[in-house]
């Protein structure tokens, strides 16, 4: 794959040039952070927490440096409210310094409804997300209602992606 910039610079159309740069530089960033082998997300022993798989060390590659996530790692506190009988999702991604960060979607009345959070930065790998869907009483409150518990019922399912996803990605 060509470098982007050196490739652009040859146009003759500056316009073109600044437009070409806008449209693919996110897109370049976004190969250059991927995850390489599963996170394996499952709940912490805190139960409150997700972590990485307690047996599998997660390889990726952030900002185009190779780094690992050691086995049974925290992820951040999950921060916000998903409201009985709706869907909601966290969204785990790391940077090139190795920090770990949670983002909140936007509920939804049903899971195809949810929008994904816009503030995960392109240079970022995404880790993973956990879906959570309470269904018993009350409202699932992150960092506070456990991942499993039993009143509540959150209903949490880990996704651990593997290779390049940005949930931002839109044609139209």
């Amino acid at each position: 794959m060509e470098k982007l910039i050196p490739r652009i610079s040859q146009m003759q159309d500056r316009l073109f040039q600044d437009d070409l740069l806008k449209l693919f530089t996110d897109v370049y960033r976004r190969i250059k952070s991927v995850v390489l082998t599963t996170a394996g997300l499952v709940i912490s022993g805190t139960t409150t927490l997700v972590m990485t798989s307690a047996t599998l060390i997660t390889y990726l590659v952030v900002d185009g440096q190779v780094q690992s996530i050691a086995t049974s790692t925290n992820m951040p506190a999950l921060v916000g409210t998903v409201v009985n009988a709706t869907y909601n999702i966290f969204v785990f991604s790391v940077d090139k310094a190795g920090n770990l960060y949670t983002s909140m979607g936007v509920a939804g009345a049903a899971l195809n409804t949810v929008a994904w959070p816009t503030n995960i930065p392109a240079n970022r790998a995404i880790l993973g997300f956990v879906i959570i869907h309470p269904t018993g009483t009350g409202n699932f409150v992150g960092g506070t209602t456990a991942l499993s518990d039993g009143t509540v019922v959150p209903n949490a399912v880990y996704i651990s992606p593997i290779g390049m996803f940005d949930p931002n990605a839109a044609i139209q």
